[in-house]
């Protein structure tokens, strides 16, 4: 997923009021709000990426973790042992950074 100028710019000033057209500010409601530089949102816009991309494993992991009632299942069977060692697979599968 990129990340817009818009999130971009909601990031750095949430309360803005402005106007976007095929992602340009065309309009700047919050007189008392100073308008980001298109540096500061490309700026803004790396760094939001960065911190997204950093968070695929967790992601990765979510969509592949058993549903909580198997996980339940999994620990009333065979101990959270079992458990832990069912969790740890996809861990290893989607390690961190």
């Amino acid at each position: 997923m990129a990340i817009s100028k818009f999130e971009a710019i909601k990031s750095l000033e949430a309360n803005a009021e402005f106007v976007m057209v095929e992602d340009v500010i065309t309009e700047w409601h919050s007189e008392d709000i100073t308008q980001p530089t298109d540096e500061a949102i490309a700026t803004e816009q790396a760094r939001l990426q960065a911190e997204y991309d950093a968070k695929e494993y967790a992601r990765d992991r979510a969509l592949e973790y058993p549903s909580i009632p198997d996980q339940l299942d999994d620990i009333f069977h065979n101990g959270l042992d079992g458990w832990k060692a069912t969790i740890q697979t996809t861990k290893d599968k989607y390690p961190k950074g």
